[in-house]
């Protein structure tokens, strides 16, 4: 098992050591970043985390309702976070700044860029995946 692994470990580190990041990200499907992503996703190393740390554990099987609900539940409470954050921000932690690169960036930069993040996926979803599923118009 260790043997495969490795082996798998070093077709992984082949398939990605040419891929440039706008081929990596390409598509709204399945990107590479989009399967890397779901690979690791930590199913089957909650799994074993709970086997190793707890005493017969209860398993059960993948639940896609639950799944979903979560990954749902999930965006919901990141985005909460980050208001709960902007809205308890005082002057001095909004005038806090670091270096990006060779950029100074800032509380308020770093606020917006995520603000353009959710907005970008928000549309991907409502006029790209929701159609594409033939769901409801939002």
């Amino acid at each position: 098992l260790i043997g495969r692994l490795t082996e798998v470990r070093e077709k992984y580190t082949q398939c990605v050591a040419d891929v440039p990041t706008d081929v990596a990200t390409r598509g709204s499907e399945w990107s590479i970043v989009d399967l890397l992503r779901h690979t690791t996703g930590g199913f089957y190393r909650t799994m074993l985390t709970r086997l190793l740390e707890e005493d017969n554990p209860k398993m059960s099987g993948f639940d896609a309702d639950a799944n979903w609900r979560r990954v749902a539940d999930n965006i919901l409470a990141d985005i909460n976070g980050v208001i709960s954050v902007a809205t308890e921000l005082t002057v001095e932690e909004l005038a806090r700044t670091g270096q990006r690169g060779d950029q100074a960036i800032g509380v308020l930069d770093v606020l917006t860029l995520m603000a353009n993040h959710y907005d970008e996926h928000l549309r991907q979803l409502i006029e790209e995946v929701r159609p594409r599923e033939g769901l409801p118009q939002i």
